[in-house]
C-alpha cells in the first residue's frame, strides 16, 4: 500500500493533529467539523496531506491551530494557550487516529469528511480508543464501502431521471424501503435477490452494479 507520505513523519503528524483538535475544541471552542472546515479552507490541510515537514513536524498542534485561524481570520484572532500537560481528551484521540487514517489511506481530509465527519469519528472513542489504530482504519474503510453502494443506487436512479417514487413503483418495491437504501439506513447488500433484480431491470444495469464488490 502506498501511504500519503514518509512514515518517519507519521508520529509527529499524529501528535500534532491530536493537539490541534484538542486546542481547537477546548481553547477556541470550535465545533470539530467547523475547525476541519477551517483547516481545509486555509490550505494547511493540503500541506499536511502530503507530509510537508513544515506542518506535520515543524509546528506543534497549538501552532498549527494558530496558523489556520490566522490565515482565515487574521492575526487578531490569536489566543494565548496554556501548554501545560492535560490528560488526553476525546478530541486528542480523534486527531491522533484521523492523522493515522489520512496517512494510511492517502485520502484527502475533504474526502475523509465525506465518509465520516470529525464529530462522528469522535463518537467512536468508545470502544476504539482501547484498540490498535488499524481497527479504526477497518471501520472507516467499511463505512466508505457502504457509502459507495448508496451512491451507486442514487447515481443510477438520477441517470435515468427517475424520482424515488417512480423507481419504487416501477420496481415494485416499497417507497420507504427504497429511501432507506438510498440514505444507508438499510444495507442493499442484504436485500432480497428479487429486490435487487427488480431495481437493476428498471435501472438497466447488472444486479452486482448496485451492490458492494
Amino acid at each position: 500500500m502506498v501511504h500519503a507520505y514518509n512514515q518517519m513523519y507519521l508520529n509527529d503528524a499524529m501528535m500534532n493533529l491530536a493537539e490541534a483538535l484538542d486546542v481547537a475544541a477546548n481553547v477556541y471552542k470550535f465545533n470539530l467539523d467547523f475547525f476541519m472546515h477551517l483547516f481545509i479552507t486555509s490550505g494547511i490541510a493540503a500541506q499536511f496531506e502530503v507530509g510537508n515537514p513544515r506542518y506535520v513536524s515543524g509546528k506543534s498542534g497549538t501552532e498549527l491551530v494558530d496558523v489556520v485561524v490566522t490565515k482565515v481570520y487574521g492575526s487578531d484572532s490569536h489566543k494565548e494557550v496554556d501548554t501545560s500537560y492535560t490528560p488526553p481528551t476525546v478530541e486528542y484521540w480523534t486527531g491522533w487516529v484521523l492523522a493515522y487514517y489520512q496517512w494510511s489511506s492517502g485520502k484527502s481530509f475533504r474526502d475523509i469528511q465525506k465518509i465520516i465527519t470529525v464529530e462522528e469519528l469522535s463518537k467512536k472513542y468508545n470502544p476504539y480508543h482501547e484498540m490498535d489504530e488499524e481497527k479504526i482504519v477497518e471501520y472507516i474503510n467499511s463505512k466508505a464501502e457502504h457509502s459507495d453502494t448508496v451512491r451507486r443506487l442514487q447515481a443510477y436512479r438520477k441517470l435515468y431521471g427517475l424520482s424515488q417514487s417512480e423507481l419504487a413503483k416501477e420496481a415494485g418495491i416499497n417507497l420507504r424501503t427504497l429511501q432507506q437504501y438510498e440514505i444507508g439506513a438499510k444495507d442493499i447488500n442484504k436485500a432480497a435477490a428479487s429486490t435487487v433484480l427488480s431495481l437493476s431491470k428498471v435501472l438497466k444495469c447488472r444486479p452486482e452494479d448496485l451492490c458492494k464488490d
